[in-house]
């Protein structure tokens, strides 16, 4: 038996072999910026990007200057990318770090050339365009202005053009066409001043898989890379990535009408065998799960039962012949032909899976299969560009 109350175990060769459905899908002029922000969706930051770097990725997307530090580190050497919004407190760390920024205004292009001057640090950035999301990005109208105010300093590299979409079908849709028009729009008035950023990226795992990438040379895969379609039916060859367990730690057998866990909430209506998994809503297991999921036993689904506590699950496995204190229990996976998937999870506790695999806590511990030692690594480079400072 493991030694360990909850686990998750993460396949690194299926996240190598969902790189592969990526780069297919995107064919050999496009770049990939594999998204490792909040912790790689749930699946560990560290072991994931040493393992994309093996396969020899073009950098790193995180979400802001924490991760993008962690990662530093621990020895990663290869060119890292924030896409979110940096503060001014965190920038002289970043530049030290050789850390790559998203730009959002030219007020943070003249912030950001101050840090420049005070630290002697040259820092390459990407400037994004709301082109819809409604979000950060500058204006389209102002991207050209910003762009100037980047490439007249000395201190700073423009190194990519950005923008993000909101909406994006199986088959694209006019929302994100339309934001699309916009981007080629700003990325040709930038070409008739003279400025050609080196990458040019848009595409999450929706626009990946949906062939919208006819006009960028880099994308920038998060939900996919995990296995998990972003849109029902629009990924074959995704594998999973993660898979979530537990095991017993107690066993109660119940008379006819017992009521099970706080507030009562459910009560058997036969005898029963209730068995306890050391797994609560702290490790990322909903509270909206209680009376609602199920796991897998020995290969059978048993319904959780009663409300999900802070530390503790109930399940009821009276119909699983010899189950036992210390049998491991599926959460999240596969055992057998049965299996637990992330979207049946989180259609039953109201949200995405994205929120459930960021949501499995820190007392889950992480269990990688196929991991390599971790050695500093080489990565390619934007052209034009210099390898980490």
């Amino acid at each position: 038996m493991l030694n360990a109350r909850t686990w998750a175990e993460v396949d690194l060769p299926a996240l190598a072999r969902n790189l592969r459905v990526v780069r297919d899908a995107c064919g050999p002029d496009v770049a990939v910026m594999p998204v490792v922000k909040a912790d790689a969706y749930g699946h560990g930051a560290v072991p994931v990007a040493w393992h994309l770097v093996r396969e020899g990725i073009a950098m790193l997307g995180v979400g802001d200057s924490t991760e993008a530090l962690e990662l530093r580190a621990a020895g990663i050497t290869a060119p890292i990318l924030v896409l979110g919004a940096v503060v001014d407190g965190e920038l002289p760390d970043v530049l030290r770090g050789g850390i790559d920024l998203t730009i959002h205004s030219g007020d943070r292009v003249r912030r950001l050339r101050d840090t420049v001057r005070a630290t002697q640090r040259p820092v390459r950035v990407h400037l994004k365009v709301d082109t819809g999301m409604g979000r950060l990005g500058c204006h389209p109208e102002r991207a050209v202005e910003i762009a100037r105010e980047v490439v007249d300093h000395e201190g700073l590299a423009l190194a990519g053009i950005a923008t993000h979409l909101a909406s994006v079908t199986p088959d694209g849709g006019a929302p994100a066409e339309a934001q699309l028009a916009r981007f080629r729009q700003v990325v040709t008035e930038l070409a008739d001043v003279g400025i050609v950023p080196p990458w040019r990226h848009a595409h999450a795992s929706g626009g990946i898989l949906a062939a919208l990438t006819r006009d960028v040379n880099l994308v920038r895969p998060g939900i996919a890379l995990y296995g998990v379609p972003p849109h029902p039916g629009s990924a074959s060859g995704l594998e999973r990535v993660l898979s979530w367990r537990t095991q017993i730690v107690f066993l109660k057998d119940h008379r006819e009408g017992a009521a099970i866990g706080y507030e009562g909430t459910w009560t058997s209506s036969r005898r029963c065998r209730i068995a306890t998994l050391p797994v609560g809503y702290n490790d990322g297991f909903r509270f909206a799960l209680g009376n609602q999921a199920e796991v897998l036993v020995r290969g059978r689904r048993c319904p959780v039962v009663g409300r999900v506590s802070m530390d503790y699950v109930c399940v009821d496995v009276t119909d699983v012949p010899g189950a036992a204190v210390d049998d491991v229990v599926t959460l999240l996976g596969r055992d057998g032909d049965e299996e637990i998937t992330v979207e049946e999870m989180a259609r039953l506790s109201g949200t995405i899976p994205h929120d459930v695999l960021c949501g499995i806590g820190r007392r889950v511990r992480r269990i990688y299969r196929g991991e390599a030692p971790a050695t500093p690594a080489a990565m390619p480079m934007a052209p034009g560009t210099t390898s980490p400072r």
